[in-house]
């Protein structure tokens, strides 16, 4: 049991580190991308970062909605992973259209796999376990090392102008953390949650999969 948790607990620390790389390429490059890669105006460019962000941090409340109750944790954490690498990927397209609809995607899985990671991680700790603050401390940690990952990266190609490099190897951050994710699956299951013991499963993933889907497109129209 002790060895079961350990590994989890390394899975879902390099599953915190690899999928944080994406947003922070984003955080820190996408305002000269669309200004320097695309010739968009300051003000534009600014404002549309600004918005990234803001839309970020409030989709992890949705995601908080959604985890437990609609979709198991891990699963929408799968289904994160897959969004962000499917959003970086299109981002990698020098194009405003390819731009809008990559961070539309991109918002849709960042914003919602945040509050995943964190419970996952809650779950495998009784209450008072002392070693759940540990736990944190470590899986922040991890957080902050991919935040240092993808600020180094994004400082080397901004240099070389190869926005469309940085982008693909964002999207390759969030396919590990993916397949991170796979490979602990068994681990990860929801505990205790009201989807857990739903007799429903099958129709709340598909509610779920409605939001996410509905999602997409509201924050597309909103660029």
């Amino acid at each position: 049991m002790e060895s079961s948790i350990l590994k989890t607990r390394r899975a879902l620390l390099f599953m915190q580190m690899f999928s944080t790389i994406g947003f922070s390429v984003l955080f820190s490059t996408l305002v000269l991308y669309a200004t320097q890669g695309l010739d968009l105006e300051d003000r534009y460019a600014t404002s549309l970062t600004a918005g990234f962000i803001a839309f970020n941090y409030t989709l992890h409340f949705l995601g908080g909605a959604i985890g437990g109750r609609l979709m198991s944790y891990r699963l929408l954490f799968v289904v994160g992973m897959l969004l962000q690498a499917a959003g970086c990927a299109i981002i990698s397209i020098p194009s405003v259209f390819s731009l809008l609809l990559g961070l539309s995607v991109m918002l849709s899985g960042a914003g919602l796999n945040v509050i995943c990671i964190n419970c996952m991680l809650t779950q495998l700790f009784d209450p008072h376990d002392k070693r759940r603050e540990s736990a944190f401390l470590w899986n922040y940690s991890g957080m902050n090392f991919g935040f240092l990952i993808g600020f180094s990266m994004s400082g080397y190609f901004q240099l070389q102008q190869n926005f469309s490099v940085l982008f693909l190897l964002s999207a390759l951050g969030s396919l590990i953390s993916f397949f991170l994710s796979l490979l602990n699956w068994r681990h990860l299951r929801d505990k205790d949650t009201v989807y857990s013991h739903a007799r429903n499963q099958r129709k709340r993933i598909f509610f779920a999969s409605l939001i996410i889907i509905a999602l997409i497109f509201c924050t597309r129209s909103r660029g």
